[in-house]
């Protein structure tokens, strides 16, 4: 009986150490192939900063190695242990194999995952949760705004002065860009959505309503503490074309159309017993339809913008004949 257990004890030792030798070997190998997948995420990183043809051949060049260590890795095989083969029938209860089956990893999933996520220009890579991966750019732009008033109000009616100092827009958009003209090519076309706002500061403490014409008026506000200010928010379709002048130098021209989805007027009033903070909400009779065109000069990183409203303010009216116009700059989150 001694014996007996002597022998089972040395055959349960023998399979642990030829379990683990095999468990080690496949985390080795698991490793290999998930710091590989990261190196192909970070080489299509670096394509999109750079617009070297040095840089571009070299990276592909990783490109051919990449693709050589991974052949050389999916030709790697582990072998099978003994024991599995000299014991078919052991049985395993049933809650551990439920166990071992959450935890097997198994590379063969994560690798299709991977592939079809090249294949969408998506690559999650550990470090960088987004950058570039989907070759999509989170840019905010922000600068002053003002009104540009083509013909003057007819005598009577009064008109906006707008502080353009304190009158400002923010633009949060999503773009994507595509290079054209293959990989040396130093143009290249961004399109996307965006929110923009605008707000205007009216100094003269005017704010706007709707006379009994149904049209647009702008009216004095009675106690007003601070300048009444209009947001107006639409959301765009962005469409340009980047050029690469240089290294650190690219000229930005396009333009934009969209939809007006969002009216407020802002008041802060002060009586003599109380303070009153005012929000209306209407439409005012202004343009829902918005489009204009835009230019930037990027220098070393910083980018001046100018953008300029072709659709007048409000809709047809002869009191007020308003465009937009806007300059800033932007950064990019990722």
């Amino acid at each position: 009986m001694k014996k007996v257990n002597l022998l089972l004890s040395a055959l349960f030792v023998l399979f642990s150490l030829m379990v683990n030798a095999q468990s080690e070997e496949q985390i080795r190998l698991d490793n290999l192939r998930y710091y590989l997948a990261s190196i192909k995420d970070y080489n299509l990183s670096m394509r999109y900063y750079t617009d070297s043809v040095k840089i571009i051949n070299l990276l592909d060049q990783m490109d051919a190695i990449t693709t050589s260590l991974e052949e050389e890795l999916n030709n790697i095989v582990i072998p099978e242990t003994i024991i599995e083969q000299t014991f078919p029938d052991t049985i395993v209860p049933e809650d551990e194999s439920k166990i071992e089956t959450q935890d097997v990893f198994t590379w063969s999933d994560t690798e299709v995952k991977t592939e079809n996520e090249n294949e969408s220009g998506i690559g999650l890579s550990k470090y960088m949760p987004f950058k570039k991966k989907f070759n999509t750019n989170l840019k905010i732009e922000f600068g002053i705004n003002s009104l540009h008033q083509i013909t003057d109000a007819p005598n009577g009616i009064l008109s906006p002065e707008i502080n353009t100092s304190g009158s400002w827009y923010w633009d949060f958009g999503l773009t994507r860009r595509a290079r054209l003209g293959g990989k040396d090519s130093k143009v290249a076309i961004n399109y996307g959505i965006s929110f923009l706002k605008n707000r205007f500061k009216i100094e003269n403490d005017l704010r706007l309503t709707i006379n009994a014409d149904k049209n647009p008026e702008f009216v004095g506000v009675p106690d007003a503490k601070d300048n009444p200010k209009l947001n107006v928010g639409y959301l765009n379709i962005p469409l340009s074309l980047n050029f690469s002048l240089s290294k650190k130098t690219k000229l930005e021209l396009g333009g934009y159309a969209g939809y007006r989805i969002h009216t407020v007027q802002k008041f802060h009033l002060k009586t003599s017993s109380e303070t009153i903070h005012e929000n209306r909400y209407a439409g005012y009779n202004l343009n829902n339809w918005i489009y204009g065109a835009t230019a930037g000069l990027d220098i070393s990183g910083f980018d001046l913008i100018v953008r300029y409203n072709f659709s007048k303010l409000f809709k047809d009216n002869p009191n007020y004949d308003f465009n937009t116009f806007m300059i800033g700059t932007s950064v990019s989150l990722f």
